[in-house]
């Protein structure tokens, strides 16, 4: 049996065993999906382990993404241009991480989904994944709002690359710039960690109601309740998504990345759900 995992810290929230043992199990591999709690200072005893049992993968959660690449023998390009893995492949040994964060979002978007200017909540990893994929899913503006922090310049030069000169960093505190972006927006992405525990968001109910009636307001958190942002964008007719779509897509393109057979995206879904 061939061992896949989750390194993370915390681990034992997430539901990607469930999805991955369930694909593993439809196709009858002999092989047993694991989430791993590894503290901080023991990643790099945490590879070697991993490397020992011979594992054919694992993805990479918060805190690794960034610290896990001093560890790998190859980056896709995609990882190399974020600078963050979450997704790792051994070959033989050969440690090759990429990262499926950004096409797991954008494939969780309807291809009919008007998307030419597209509002960006937070400069976190989440925000980044989006941003660096953006250009290939057919979004032709990018405004990516933000408090302004004492890195501000580097931050703007940053979105600037990895937008490939289609987006521009904003402070969101400027209610002027926020209002006209906000009332022409085709999309509007949270991808920050404001509401995820509590009630707090970023924009007011008013803020809200600037979106046409055509925008697409998405939160990247997912919890088994609506976010205050989706509630407020749901009272006003907008479309809404949270972020169990992009979670399901990231687990999907993981499990096609490790054993090159398609996976069954519903399936995965429903093994979260239950």
């Amino acid at each position: 049996m061939t061992l896949y995992g989750l390194i993370a810290h915390p681990a034992g929230h997430s539901r990607s065993p469930q999805m991955q043992n369930m694909m593993i199990a439809e196709y009858g591999i002999d092989a047993h999906y694991h989430a791993f709690n590894i503290l901080p200072e023991k990643l790099e005893e945490a590879i070697v382990g991993l490397k020992a049992l011979h594992v054919g993968g694992f993805n990479v959660s918060t805190p690794f993404k960034n610290e896990i690449i001093q560890y790998l023998d190859e980056l896709s390009p995609i990882s190399q241009r974020l600078h963050a893995v979450n997704t790792v492949k051994s070959v033989k040994g050969h440690l090759i991480g990429t990262n499926t964060d950004g096409d797991g979002f954008w494939q969780s978007i309807n291809s009919r989904q008007p998307k030419e200017m597209v509002i960006v909540l937070g400069t976190g990893g989440a925000a980044r994944s989006v941003i660096a994929t953006a250009k290939l899913y057919g979004v032709r503006e990018l405004i990516v709002f933000n408090r302004v922090h004492e890195d501000w310049h580097e931050r703007k030069a940053e979105i600037s690359y990895l937008s490939e000169g289609n987006g521009h960093l904003e402070d969101l505190a400027d209610n002027q710039m926020l209002t006209k972006a906000l009332k022409r927006a085709d999309m509007l992405i949270n991808a920050t960690t404001v509401g995820m525990n509590d009630l707090r968001t970023l924009l007011t109910d008013l803020q809200i109601a600037l979106l046409p009636q055509h925008a697409l307001v998405v939160d990247m958190i997912y919890r088994n309740q609506q976010t205050t942002l989706l509630k407020s964008a749901n009272q006003r007719g907008l479309a809404t998504l949270n972020g169990l779509p992009m979670l399901v897509n990231q687990g999907a393109l993981s499990f096609e990345y490790w054993f090159d057979r398609p996976a069954d995206r519903n399936l995965m879904k429903k093994a979260i759900e239950e």
